[in-house]
Formats: structure tokens, C-alpha cells, sequence
């Protein structure tokens, strides 16, 4: 199976977990929305994490080396979804959540590039 594919896997699970979890801590269990937001968030980066080093890339990097450079991926994925959001609210007449799905459409990608040349490699 190609580092691609396990990737798109792993990734499609740990949103999966992330999407259902703040689904079950809000709309089940009936908790505030930020905390449990950010808890699921948080856990499905760990797993999304140790799921790359083991069984996506197969890292040999070291683990703290890899994990710094993951955490600084994550901050810089942030930051460009921020910018892509805001760009598409100020110059499209696009809903938010359309704009927010397109993103998707590339960041995986790009993520994917990152994570095997600089962090996983």
C-alpha cells in the first residue's frame, strides 16, 4: 500500500474521530462545545502523530526531532486555513463551511509533501 494511500486512511480516521467526538460531546453527552472541541482536536492530532510515524511514513527520524516538527506543521496549517478562510469570506460571496471544505481539497497534499521531506523522511 503506498505512503499516499495509508495516508489519505489515517487521515480520514483521525477526522472521523475528531468529527465525532465534538458530535457526541455536544449533541449526545451535552457538553460546551469549546472544551470538548478542543479535547478531540488535541487527541486526533496525537493519534494523526503516531499513526505517521509508525505506519504512514515509517519514520526512522527521531521521535521528539519528528514530533517538534509536526507540531510546527500543525501551527502552520492553522495559520493558512485562517488566511484561506479569510480570503474566501472577504472576496467570495461563498459559505463559510464551502470555504473551509475547499481547503481540503489542497492541505492534505501539501501536508503530505511536508511530512515525508521534512518530518517523517
Amino acid at each position: 500500500m503506498s505512503q499516499l494511500l495509508r495516508f489519505l486512511i489515517a487521515g480520514t480516521a483521525t477526522v472521523g474521530l475528531y468529527v465525532g467526538g465534538v458530535w457526541l460531546g455536544t449533541e449526545v453527552l451535552h457538553l460546551p462545545a469549546r472544551p470538548v472541541n478542543i479535547v478531540f482536536y488535541l487527541l486526533a492530532t496525537a493519534i494523526s502523530f503516531v499513526l505517521a510515524y509508525i505506519w504512514v511514513f515509517t519514520s526512522q527520524a527521531s521521535k521528539q526531532s519528528a514530533l517538534m516538527r509536526y507540531i510546527l506543521l500543525q501551527i502552520f496549517g492553522i495559520i493558512c486555513n485562517a488566511a484561506w478562510l479569510e480570503a474566501g469570506l472577504r472576496f467570495t460571496p461563498l459559505y463559510p463551511w464551502i470555504i473551509a471544505a475547499a481547503y481540503f481539497a489542497f492541505w492534505p497534499f501539501i501536508s503530505f509533501t511536508l511530512q515525508r521531506k521534512f518530518i517523517f523522511g
